[in-house]
């Protein structure tokens, strides 16, 4: 039963659909803003979560919309492990707010 139930809640490799962005999403944001910095070559003032997507995989890959001051935004793919460390694996830059989430 339990497996049939997780199962229904679950879809392992497919990218689960684009929400608002929570507090979670904000937390795992801002634990690899040091890394997006790097990879952007500054540092932003702003680092806003605005919606996420998720792919469950051996962790899950977390597919974030984020605002980083005017009108810039990137879409960060993140990745968190079973035991729960947080790893950038890469971002895409030139996005704006209307630009939809997908799997890169």
């Amino acid at each position: 039963f339990f497996f049939w139930f997780a199962s229904l809640n679950m879809k392992c490799g497919g990218v689960k659909g684009a929400t608002d962005a929570t507090a979670e999403t904000q937390q795992i944001l801002e634990g690899v803003r040091g890394s997006i910095e790097e990879k952007l070559g500054r540092k932003v003032d702003t680092l806003e979560a605005k919606s996420v997507a998720t792919q469950v995989v051996a962790g899950t890959n977390y597919f974030i919309k984020a605002h980083i001051g005017s009108d810039e935004y990137i879409h960060a793919r993140i990745f968190k492990s079973l035991s729960n460390t947080t790893e950038l694996h890469s971002i895409q830059t030139g996005k704006s707010a209307d630009d939809e989430l997908s799997y890169f």
